[in-house]
């Protein structure tokens, strides 16, 4: 069993680069600010510094200047705008509704944060969301439904062909919607997914805030390399999921990243044990459920610290 540690996206921002962004967003009232590259470039080193510092193999940019998951990247393609705050599934979070007006259009690069990132560190992934940001998206132009898919997988494939061409090796999907997915949906998204994950690129679907058994076996022919389960949430029935489908690559979120309680060590070799038992394991990355950056930076980087501690405990 190769066991890699990992992120899952985001982190909280230094100090001194949220006050440089408050004073940005005064100025500007904009939600994607124009941040100067070199002052973004300094945070997002410290940032991925204090990853590696923390021990953590596979790093992510930090998502630093996104205002929310969905805004952002909807933010930056054609067809959508971006309405008013709505919560963000049940948790006490809220995120800026993007409202598709138009056809969806690429209109340029997505990710231009994370070019610098992977300038800074290659061993990095590159995080993008398909069916999350059209499910939690308000509709006003298409007629179906599918439509919209295939027009933002479109842009994202273009999207991912100019990271492939940069040499990036890792793309993550993160898809939390997806557990809430009807059958038709998930059947149309076979197809889809395909297109997103026919690339020399390891390709990672993450899911979280609940189990993934609802999406199989569907999931196994969306073409990802990787599987992430949500093993803070949802632990019983992801566990059922490994036992009935035997998945071999996985990204199991077992540390809780919305909680600044921090498990101990033997709580974590126990459930961990419960998983390598339920399935024959190949390639884990072990990581928090979600993104981090909802915990203040002294305790997310307490929490990549325990990634980084119990893979040594289990290895």
């Amino acid at each position: 069993m190769h066991i890699i540690t990992t992120t899952v996206g985001s982190y909280p921002r230094p100090e001194w680069f949220r006050e440089y962004l408050k004073r940005m967003e005064g100025l500007q009232k904009e939600l994607d600010v124009e941040v100067d590259r070199d002052v973004l470039r300094k945070a997002v080193r410290e940032v991925i510094d204090r990853q590696k510092k923390a021990g953590i193999e596979l790093v992510t940019d930090g998502q630093l200047i996104w205002h929310d998951f969905l805004a952002t990247i909807a933010s930056r393609i054609d067809g959508f705008y971006v309405d008013g705050l709505v919560r963000y599934f049940d948790n006490n979070l809220y995120y800026r509704i993007p409202v598709i007006k138009e056809r969806i259009r690429r209109r340029g690069q997505i990710l231009y944060d994370f070019k610098i990132a992977y300038e800074i560190e290659s061993n990095i992934k590159a995080v993008l969301s398909l069916f999350t940001v059209l499910k939690l998206s308000r509709n006003i132009y298409y007629k179906s439904f599918e439509d919209s898919l295939w027009d933002l997988c479109d842009v994202l494939k273009s999207e991912i062909a100019e990271l492939i061409d940069l040499g990036v090796k890792y793309i993550q999907f993160d898809e939390p919607s997806l557990l809430y997915a009807d059958e038709k949906e998930l059947k149309i998204l076979e197809d889809v997914y395909k297109e997103l994950t026919n690339f020399e690129a390891e390709t990672i679907l993450m899911t979280y805030f609940r189990s993934a058994k609802s999406i199989f076996p569907y999931v196994l022919d969306f073409g990802f390399d990787v599987i992430g389960l949500d093993f803070v949430e949802g632990f019983d029935e992801n566990l059922d999921v490994l036992r009935e489908y035997g998945l071999e690559n996985v990204n199991v979120g077992i540390v809780d990243g919305r909680n600044t309680k921090m498990e101990g060590i033997d709580e974590l070799k126990m459930r961990f044990e419960k998983i390598a038992d339920a399935t024959e394991l190949k390639k884990v990355y072990i990581s928090p459920n979600t993104g981090l950056e909802f915990l203040p930076d002294v305790k997310a980087y307490e929490k990549m610290k325990l990634v980084s501690r119990f893979k040594k405990v289990i290895t």
